[in-house]
This record gives C-alpha cells, structure tokens and sequence, in this order.
C-alpha cells in the first residue's frame, strides 16, 4: 500500500508541472529555433553585411517572442503552482497532498527557471518571499501537529 501511495505522488508531482508547462504552450507558443534561424551553418559562412544584419533581425525576434512566451508560462506557472501547494497541504488524502505540493513547487521552479534572468530583482524578491511564506505556513500547519 506505501508503495502505491509513492507511486501515486510521485506521478502527481512529475505530471502536474508538465500540464501547466504545456497548457501555457497550447495558448501561448513557444519559439522554436528552426523557425527563426533554419539551418544556421548557411548563414555562418555568408559574411556579408546583408547576412549579418538578416542574421540580427531574426535573433531579435526569437528573443522577442521566448520572452513573451516566458513571462506568460511564469505569470500561469508560479501562481498556479503556489495554490496547488496551498490545495495539496489543505487535501486530507496524503498521497494526493503530498504529490500536489511537490507537483506545485515543480511549476514554481519551472516559471523561475524559464524567466529568471527577465525579473526584475523586486519581482524575484517579492515573489519568492510569498513561495516562501506559503511553504512555512504549509510545513507549520502539516507538521506542527
């Protein structure tokens, strides 16, 4: 019976992060690299000023949208994740609990990775401060008993 219970938090944890990660996909798109640059090695050895300033533009605009894109999978990821584990601390059946709060710090921990270096240092702060004042008042309410 443990055995299962594992199992079953385990695949909450590893399923939920990879349903938001996707959900954000399916309404905001994530650049590919092959859309904007091809086949890159045509442009690395054309080294006219043409090229070059070509070979800008699309780098500008890759960049463009990856940050669209990541800021949207951070504003989804990091509250959705953040209530997830709030939910899973508040569920009485402890498996579910238990992969939904591992589940909701992946999210958070893929909306940073995804957007940390585009944060402002003030909205890194404030919001890892609220991540951590929910995962206190979780460990306090579930384990100080």
């Amino acid at each position: 019976m443990l055995a299962k219970k594992i199992a079953l938090g385990f695949g909450i944890a590893v399923v939920f992060p990879m349903m938001v990660h996707f959900g954000v996909s399916t309404f905001v798109k994530e650049p590919r690299w092959e859309d904007y640059y091809g086949c890159y090695m045509d442009y690395s050895r054309d080294q006219s000023a043409q090229a070059k300033a070509d070979m800008q533009h699309k780098r500008e605009m890759f960049q463009g949208r990856q940050r669209v894109y990541q800021r949207a999978l951070f504003s989804v990821a990091v509250p959705v994740g953040i209530l997830v584990i709030i939910l899973g601390a508040i569920l009485p059946v402890q498996a579910i609990g238990t992969g939904l709060m591992f589940g909701g710090i992946f999210s958070v921990l893929d909306g940073y990775i995804n957007y940390w270096s585009e944060l402002p240092d003030g909205a890194r702060f404030v919001s890892l401060l609220l991540a951590f004042i929910v995962l206190v008042w979780v460990g306090y309410r579930k384990l100080a008993k």
